[in-house]
Formats: structure tokens, C-alpha cells, sequence
């Protein structure tokens, strides 16, 4: 179809048919058929809705209710449950002459979407389908391509799509097959190709997918209208029944159609609307406020690791969200950088050799506006990524996540893992870390303010910086405005032993070592203390039976409190051998109200100041005295129910540099001070020039390696009958993911 020119046609007068075949769902259903009947369409259509069966007693009533009071719905009513081919079937039956728009139960739409739709679908004589983006529509999904995508964070589907009219208007792409939960389909297809195949694809799920490739191979061209976002709720029709029909529905797809997956494998390495959702992207990082407000794009600079510091990011992205954009920019090997949206789910990235696109990189942040740089890490960046407010004119600040500015041993700890002091381990060179710190004062001294989320952080800094602009501002997970619950464990029973959790992805700094040695040290006397580790260690730590140890494995962070709550320890412990400054973990305790046993080290004694069942105990004890300590808590507390005294003060060490005290509500601050007296640099009209960025987005999956030629290994052995029990070889989740392309 690229080679020929299209051929476009004018639209017949007939009405647009939509169908929307509905089986279960009310608040879905209402949603979706208000939306069509609010949506500003000059195109003329009728709904047509069809109730297959429903189970649902209150869904039949409010569809009749409705249609009898609104003129522009047609409803129909199977008499027994036909399922969603033979529903579709009788929708498209009922004129011979009309275009058909399918559209499920759970989408919702917005705007002149089916004008853009039906332009797309006439833009040439041999179009037979069109599916425009969604959130949750395989090769048609945004913002990540073949991803169940919930939508960016302050948009509706009304806002979204209005971006895409604007950042794609008229701008289609031929896709293998369109995705049936939104699928126009023009009429002279329909009568040169048939309807939907009832007999092979049931009661639903690859029919769409049949047709397609049916018209494609008459000649038809199916299409992606890259101008027109309708959301999709995902999962409604057929709920807990899908997977097995899936699978069915992949089965006979490749029996009728053994290239099919080759097809799909092919156009998913292509990616072609790729620059398509590149152009929403951008369109939303210059998106101004919902009042209309132009807002500050700031550069946040992070190193290449994820944990603590990318979350930050991610979160006051998210505060900030009405007042100012984020973007992201981190190194990559080679002396290369990627800029990317703070939320890593977003998929928008970009990537530059800072060797020879330097000065292409910094005319691309001129385009976007970039007012301000924040730098959160200089980790794997070197002097360009440095002079960056120099070049760009403009402000920084930095927040010290570690003590990167102070010393190479960015935690303070030793070959062995453990806190040596600001003066490096023993054995180290005094000149070199002399040099260090004198290559990073004036960076400290000339940033607008030097951001600490703890006192003790600033303070071990301002002994070596003593020009910093030193503030206090913890991060913005907790708001102080909403109590914290205090911790009220349950006394022992029947000589239980005291169970203590950690949580994490240990290394040695976050005492692995020191974990498992306590856990062999109770094991071997006895002890009642058991410990379980809700994560796991930078190596196989020896476990039970060998240790009084359970280690569960990786988890994802926003299940933390309700594995906490399944677990229900007496008390979660920190063995940190290192002055961690904040602790996300910590904040996850603290919110559900856990008994809390950390360091002297650090953030933690500041941060537990004044709480009850809560200890402060010196971060290098022995094996034996930890064990000691839990023994005796157990004795003198879980067993007696008496709490402990409230948790003491760290006391203040001598000050070296005023640091001003931590706004009562940190997100206050950032959007006062923070945010003030940033300059107006406004963005190039339109943003950067749309052919620069499309060259610099990263390579596609075209590239080789073990994953992508296991995936193009499983098409070929799909399309040939022959072989296709050899493709059961293939990795499961492999499989799976091509299933996930290939059917609705």
C-alpha cells in the first residue's frame, strides 16, 4: 500500500452504524453510550445496541430505559446469548448500505473522534478498517506499544484525544490487523469479503483478526488512524472465560492463516506509529495546565540505577504535575544519553552520543524550553552533562541523595561494606579525595540550593562545602498534615518466637551479611527469634534450615504493605551499614504502623524521633549483641506488653553551616520556593523539529539477541505445519507475549 498513491474518496450520505454489543457491565455500558451520545460528530450515525442475553438484570433495564427515551439508539435484543460474533453479525445485517463502527461496551470516546476516523477510513478507495490509539489495544496502544496502558497521570480520554487531533491530524498507518474493541469497517469491504467467520471464532476473540487478513488478501488495506485515541476499559464481555478462548482463537488463527504471526512479529519490529506516540509525548510535556498556564520544563539529571532517587523523581514529577514538566536525562554506556519522561512506564525516550550530538542535544532542550536543571546524581555523567546550566543559561539545583559530592565511596563504606567515615577506608589516597572534593565545590557553591531529604545528610556535607546553599526538604511521600499511626503490637503467646522482618534488595551496605549472621547465630543457640527477609540479598543467603531465616524474594514496591500486613512481624528491623539518607522503606513502616528496630546511622534516628516501640541501636554491633538485643525486647516487652520508652533524640553534633529548618509541608515548598523566580524560557512554537527527535529515538527491536530471535524462530515454526510442535520449545512467557499481539 506505501508504494501506491491513495486514492481517496468522497463519503457516501448514509449513516455510520455503530455497534455496541453488550453481555454484561453497567457502569461500562452507561459510560460508553453516553459518551458516543455526548461526543460532537458532524458525521451521521445511528447506535445500534445490542443486549446479548445479559445476566445482568438491572443492565437489560437501564438499556431499555434509554433507548426509550433517546431517539438515536436502535435497541436489539437477542433471545439467547449468541455470543459477541453472531451479536456483531446481526448488527452489520441490519443495513447493506451503511459503514459499521464496532466499538465493546468498555470503551469511551470523545471529541469528532468518528469524523477523524471515517476521514481516515476514505482517505483511499482500498481502505477496509480502521482502529484508532487506545490505552489497552495491542499494536494500537498508547502511551507503550503492545502494553495494557492505564492513562497519563492528570489526563481523561477527552484531553488525550484531543492531543492526538492535534499532534497527528490526518495521519494514518497500514497495521497487519485493526483491534475490535473501536474498528470501523467500511461497507464495500464487507460485501467483498463476508461478514465476521461465526462458524471458526464462536461466541468471540480473533474474529476481527480473521477478517482483516481475509481483506488484506483481497487487497484491502487496514489502517491506524493515528489522529484519534478511544479509551478501553479492557475486560468486560467475557470476563474469567477469556484466556481459554484466546487460546482457541490463536489455535484456528494459525491453522487459517499460518503466516499471520510472521506478519504480526514483522510489524511489531517495524513499530511504525512509533513517531506517532513520539509526537503525543512531546505534545504533552508542552502542554500548558488545565487553566491554560504555560509551565516550566525542568531537566532532571539521575544516574543509570533504579531505588530511591528514581522514585523521587517520579513523585515530585507527580506533585509538580500542574505547575511544572519533567524530563529525564541519564547516561547510557558509550558516552551516550537518554531523555525520557519521569514516569517509566511513559515510553517516550530519546537518546544522544554526547561525542557528536552535543550540540544537537543542547538545541533540543532549547526547543523544549528547559528552564532549570536538578540534578539528582552526577553518577556515569561526566564534564558536558556538568556544564549543562552553562550552556543552556540557565539555574540548578542538586539534592544529595548520597555523599557523591564529598567522596568517590558515594555510601561511605569499605571494601567490606561497612560505614568507614567521611575520610574514605584505610588505605586510601588523601590527595585523590582531596581533589574529588575541590573538582565538586564550586558546583555545590553555585547551585541555587544544595537539597538534603535529612539533617544528617547536610551536615556531613557542610564540613566540606561550607559555601553550599544548604536546605532541609524531606521527600514528598509522607505528607505531615496526616498522623502516622503508632505502633500497637500484640503481646506474645505461648512462647512464640518474636518475629522480625527485613525488607529490601540487600547488598552488603544494607546489611545482608549481617542479617544472615545474626539468623546462624540464633540458629545455633536456640534463640526465640526468627527473621524473614520480604526481598532478597545481593547473594544466596544461607536460609533455613541452616539459619532462623526465610527469605521470600523480589516484590513489587507497591505491594509492600499489604505483604507487611500478610506477614504481620512483630517488628521490621534495619541492619543499614551505612548513613542512608532517607529511607523509602522506612516510610512504608512507618505508614503502616510497625514496630521499628534501625540504626544510629544516618537518617533513621532523626526520622524516628519520638516514636514509641521503636529502637535506635549502634550500627556495628556483633552478631551476638544483636541477638541479645531482640532476645531481651522480646523478654522485657512482646512478652509483658509494656511498652518501651519512646524512641530518644539523636543528639546534635556540633554545627559547621546554618542549614534553615524543613518547611512544615515539602511539597508547600516546592511549589512556593522552588518553583519561584524560575525564568519564562518558553519552548520553539510546535516544540523540537519532529524529524531530529524521530532520529534519535532508540533502536527498535530489530536489533538482535537471544529474545528477539527466539520470538522471530517461534513465528517461522508457527507457519509451517510441519514444524509447530517444535515451537512448543519456545519459553512460555515468550509465546505469550507474540499471543498478546495477535488477538484483542
Amino acid at each position: 500500500a506505501g508504494c501506491v498513491a491513495p486514492q481517496p474518496l468522497t463519503p457516501p450520505d448514509a449513516p455510520v452504524d455503530i455497534i455496541v454489543p453488550v453481555y454484561r457491565g453497567l457502569q461500562d455500558t452507561r459510560r460508553c453510550i453516553e459518551s458516543v451520545l455526548a461526543s460532537g460528530c458532524k458525521t451521521a450515525w445511528r447506535l445500534i445496541v445490542i443486549n446479548d442475553a445479559s445476566p445482568e438484570p438491572e443492565l437489560a433495564e437501564w438499556l431499555r430505559a434509554k433507548a426509550a427515551s433517546e431517539p438515536r439508539i436502535t435497541l436489539l435484543e437477542n433471545e439467547q446469548n449468541l455470543g459477541f460474533v453472531g451479536t456483531v453479525n446481526r448488527g452489520m445485517a441490519l443495513s447493506d448500505a451503511h459503514d459499521v463502527l464496532l466499538l465493546n461496551s468498555d470503551a469511551e470516546v470523545a471529541g469528532d473522534w468518528l469524523d477523524r476516523i471515517r476521514a481516515a477510513a476514505y482517505g483511499d478507495q482500498r481502505v477496509a478498517t480502521v482502529t484508532p490509539f487506545s490505552n489497552n489495544a495491542t499494536i494500537c496502544s498508547y502511551p507503550q506499544f503492545c502494553k495494557d496502558n492505564e492513562l497519563p497521570a492528570g489526563y481523561d480520554t477527552a484531553r488525550l484525544d484531543a492531543l492526538f487531533a492535534r499532534a497527528n491530524a490526518g495521519q494514518v498507518a497500514d497495521v497487519p490487523t485493526g483491534v475490535g474493541f473501536c474498528m470501523y469497517i467500511r461497507r464495500a469491504a464487507l460485501q467483498a469479503v463476508g461478514l465476521f467467520d461465526e462458524e471458526h471464532f464462536g461466541k468471540g476473540y480473533g474474529e476481527e483478526n480473521d477478517f482483516c487478513i481475509r481483506a488484506a488478501q483481497a487487497g484491502w488495506r487496514n489502517l491506524h488512524a493515528l489522529d484519534t485515541f478511544v479509551r478501553h476499559f479492557g475486560g468486560v464481555s467475557f470476563g474469567e472465560a477469556k484466556s481459554p478462548r484466546e487460546r482457541a482463537a490463536m489455535q484456528t488463527l494459525r491453522r487459517l492463516h499460518p503466516r499471520y504471526e510472521g506478519d504480526v512479529l514483522r510489524f511489531v519490529q517495524a513499530d511504525p506509529a512509533r513517531p506517532a506516540r513520539m509526537a503525543v509525548d512531546v505534545a504533552r510535556i508542552l502542554a500548558p495546565n488545565q487553566e491554560g498556564q504555560p509551565r516550566p520544563v525542568i531537566l532532571a539529571v539521575l544516574h543509570d540505577r533504579q531505588g530511591g532517587t528514581e522514585r523521587h523523581v517520579h513523585e515530585l514529577a507527580a506533585a509538580l504535575r500542574e505547575r511544572a514538566q519533567f524530563i529525564v536525562l541519564r547516561p547510557l554506556p558509550g558516552q551516550r544519553v537518554s531523555l525520557r519522561l519521569p514516569d517509566p512506564d511513559e515510553g517516550f525516550e530519546l537518546v544522544f552520543s554526547l561525542q557528536s550530538e552535543y550540540p544537537l542535544l543542547l538545541d533540543v532542550l532549547r526547543q523544549f524550553g528547559v528552564c532549570h536543571i536538578h540534578y539528582h546524581h552526577l553518577l556515569g555523567h561526566g564534564d558536558e552533562v556538568r556544564r549543562l546550566p552553562l550552556r543552556l543559561g540557565v539555574g540548578y539545583d542538586f539534592t544529595a541523595h548520597d555523599f557523591y559530592l564529598i567522596c568517590p565511596e558515594i555510601t561511605l563504606t569499605g571494601p567490606d561494606g561497612r560505614y568507614c567515615g567521611e575520610d574514605g577506608p584505610p588505605g586510601g589516597s588523601p590527595a585523590a579525595l582531596a581533589a574529588w572534593r575541590q573538582s565538586h565545590i564550586a558546583f555545590a557553591n553555585q547551585a541555587r540550593y544544595l537539597i538534603g531529604p535529612g539533617r544528617d545528610v547536610l551536615q556531613r556535607l557542610a564540613r566540606y562545602l561550607p559555601g553550599a546553599p544548604l536546605r532541609h526538604v524531606p521527600h514528598t511521600d509522607i505528607d505531615p498534615a496526616r498522623p502516622l499511626p503508632a505502633p500497637h503490637p500484640k503481646p506474645l503467646q505461648g512462647g512464640r518466637p518474636l518475629k522480625v522482618a527485613v525488607v529490601g534488595a540487600l547488598s552488603a551496605i544494607k546489611g545482608a551479611d549481617v542479617l544472615e549472621d545474626v539468623a546462624a547465630a540464633a540458629r545455633k543457640s536456640g534463640a526465640p527469634v526468627e527473621f524473614h527477609l520480604i526481598g532478597y540479598g545481593y547473594r544466596t543467603l544461607r536460609a533455613r534450615p541452616r539459619t532462623h531465616l526465610t527469605v521470600y524474594g523480589r516484590y513489587e514496591e507497591a505491594d509492600l504493605p499489604a505483604l507487611l500486613d500478610w506477614l504481620a512481624p512483630d517488628l521490621v528491623w534495619f541492619p543499614a551499614q551505612w548513613p542512608e539518607t532517607y529511607s523509602y522503606t522506612l516510610s512504608a513502616c512507618l505508614q503502616g504502623g510497625w514496630p521499628v528496630v534501625a540504626p544510629d546511622l544516618g537518617a533513621f534516628a532523626e526520622r524516628l524521633q519520638g516514636r514509641g516501640w521503636t529502637w535506635v541501636q549502634p550500627w556495628d554491633q556483633t552478631p551476638a549483641q544483636w541477638l541479645a538485643f531482640f532476645e531481651d525486647i522480646r523478654q522485657r516487652h512482646w512478652l509483658t506488653g509494656q511498652a518501651p520508652q519512646p524512641c530518644a533524640a539523636a543528639q546534635p553534633e556540633e554545627a559547621t553551616h546554618h542549614i534553615p529548618p524543613a518547611p512544615e509541608r515539602p511539597v508547600d515548598w516546592y511549589l512556593t520556593d522552588y518553583l519561584a523566580r524560575l525564568p519564562a524560557v518558553q519552548p520553539r512554537p510546535g516544540g523540537p523539529d519532529r524529524a531530529v527527535l524521530e532520529a534519535h529515538l532508540p533502536a527498535t527491536g530489530q536489533a538482535s539477541g537471544p529474545r528477539s530471535a527466539a520470538l522471530r524462530l517461534l513465528a517461522w515454526l508457527r507457519s509451517l505445519p510441519v514444524l509447530s510442535s517444535l515451537a512448543r520449545a519456545v519459553p512460555p512467557h515468550w509465546q505469550s507475549r507474540i499471543k498478546s499481539w495477535l488477538v484483542k
